[in-house]
């Protein structure tokens, strides 16, 4: 892109497009500061021509902005409609275990990956304000870090203190409100910190929900003195390693595929790890290519996805 000089077609260029799509969108000064890079007091003079520093820099990164918005466009445009849900047998068999979970349970969600765990999760959590789900990470795996990461899912924001006083305001927000905290990624959670969540359910009632792959199982083994008292307090596991019958016929329905070939060849990789996920996103490359869904795109999308599939 050229450079502006003072007053070039460009910079007016780049203040007469900014100040549309700011009233266009709502967007904050400090908003599309952070989309361009550039300091928010610096965008605003920018754009009502009182910038008495050199404005082709930021008419440069403004078009890029604007520039960059355009390609995203374009590739919304093109890319397949993703259902944004369907519900499915797992879907369902989740929601009653958190259910059961919020009147004051202590349960386990171990599955594969793919299955829909974490988006019905979410789902679940938006449809009540008392349901809060923190995803834990390496780096959140300690009984402080956990602490931050819960306080700021349950609304407390970015509190500090010792671990002593985060679990205290942290109690104190959710007792007495029949809610759920739903811990994703709990295999990351360190023995201390799951023994935490697990007095935070004891001293106030609330519903905590460990989601997790295999390796929670091994860590909540009840043999463990360290988290024996965690184990005997799952009311309810749920192990499940891969879709259930009946979660690709509904994946299927929702993506309108009738023709048997394709289901055939899906469920093959449906069964595959990455399971209904995997699915999805070779659907997605297939239907990049426009046009009608037809068997040698599904073939060719698995094969760019490096889908380990016999016979492909």
């Amino acid at each position: 892109m050229e450079l502006a000089s003072e007053n070039s077609p460009v910079e007016v260029e780049a203040r007469t497009w900014l100040s549309a799509h700011k009233a266009d969108t709502g967007h904050s000064w400090a908003d599309l500061a952070g989309f361009t890079d550039v300091a928010q007091s610096t965008l605003s003079l920018f754009t009502s021509g009182k910038y008495e520093g050199r404005n082709d820099p930021v008419a440069v990164k403004v078009l890029a902005y604007r520039d960059r918005l355009s390609v995203q466009a374009e590739i919304a445009m093109d890319a397949p409609q993703v259902p944004e849900w369907y519900d499915t047998p797992t879907a369902t068999r989740l929601w009653q275990l958190l259910q059961w979970a919020q009147s004051g349970k202590m349960v386990l969600i171990v599955s594969t990956p793919g299955v829909g765990k974490t988006k019905t999760v979410r789902r679940f959590a938006a449809r009540d304000p008392n349901v809060w789900l923190a995803t834990m990470a390496p780096s959140t795996a300690g009984v402080a870090t956990m602490a931050i990461e819960v306080a700021a899912a349950i609304g407390l924001g970015e509190i500090k203190g010792s671990p002593q006083q985060l679990s205290r305001q942290i109690k104190a927000k959710v007792a007495g409100r029949r809610g759920l905290i739903v811990v994703d990624e709990a295999q990351e959670l360190t023995d201390k910190a799951l023994n935490e969540l697990r007095s935070w359910h004891d001293a106030t009632g609330v519903g905590v929900a460990l989601l997790g792959n295999e390796k929670v199982v091994g860590q909540l083994d009840s043999k463990r003195s360290a988290l024996a008292q965690v184990s005997s307090r799952i009311s309810l596991p749920l192990v499940q390693m891969g879709p259930m019958p009946g979660d690709l016929d509904a994946l299927f329905a929702a993506w309108g595929i009738a023709d048997e070939r394709q289901r055939a060849f899906l469920t093959r990789i449906g069964n595959l790890l990455g399971a209904l996920r995997e699915v999805t996103m070779t659907l997605e490359v297939a239907l990049m290519a426009g046009g009608g869904l037809t068997l040698e795109l599904l073939r060719d999308a698995a094969k760019q996805r490096n889908v380990r599939l016999a016979g492909l």
